[in-house]
């Protein structure tokens, strides 16, 4: 099987029974547990939305190894260089075989500050971190502009796609298949399980968007997944 599944938790997942929600995918065959770096739910207003640092801390406390955790994706640019770094970046390189992917932000679903931080700066400093090694951690792209791709083949990241048609991510997948020995993987964000009929040589994740619900639906979320 050239696919692993992952899930991004919504911005609801710690308002009920979530101890016990994580215990379940820790149970289940999920590679990785990844959170939002959202302000507001993107899914609407009324819905609370976990702080990014917490919600991370809080995983880490429960999980304590036993799955990846993630990020999917950090705004870079909506935080000072140094906030960028000190109270999100370096934590995230201090767990080990975190995923942490890194984009600059559409205003898609809330407007944010921007601070137009220099991505590629960004970039080298991450990798040159000693963490970033020791501790296993992966950098993935998100975005579709050719100056994302550009830096994903440059420094050889890993690349994630957020919903999309097949044809955007087969192009992906053809660019990411040029890399040797990519620091991360490739990836993509979905509603539902489907693009079962990708080229099977290469290897990707598959993060499935869960819904915000009650932890029974979330129970029976998580074993649609895995059908």
């Amino acid at each position: 099987m050239n696919q692993i599944k992952s899930v991004l938790l919504p911005g609801s997942f710690f308002e009920e029974d979530y101890v016990n929600k994580t215990k379940y995918l820790l149970s289940n065959e999920i590679d990785t547990i990844y959170l939002f770096d959202h302000s507001i739910n993107p899914v609407s207003r009324n819905l609370s939305m976990y702080n990014l640092i917490d919600g991370v801390v809080k995983l880490n406390h429960i999980v304590k190894g036993e799955k990846n955790l993630g990020v999917c994706v950090l705004n870079v640019n909506a935080r000072q260089f140094s906030t960028l770094f000190n109270n999100y970046i370096y934590d995230f390189l201090e767990i080990k075989n975190f995923k942490l992917g890194i984009g600059s932000g559409d205003n898609k679903y809330e407007t944010r500050n921007n601070y137009s931080n220099n991505f590629e700066e960004v970039i080298n400093d991450i990798k040159s971190n000693k963490n970033f090694k020791k501790n296993n951690v992966q950098l993935f792209v998100g975005g579709n502009s050719k100056e994302k791709i550009d830096l994903v083949l440059k420094y050889s990241l890993g690349i994630n796609q957020w919903l999309g048609t097949i044809e955007d991510f087969q192009s992906k997948s053809s660019h990411y298949k040029q890399i040797k020995n990519p620091v991360g993987e490739l990836s993509i964000c979905l509603r539902s399980n489907h693009f079962e009929n990708l080229d099977n040589d290469i290897f990707y994740e598959k993060i499935f968007i869960v819904k915000d619900s009650n932890t029974k639906i979330f129970y029976k979320t998580i074993d649609n997944i895995l059908k």
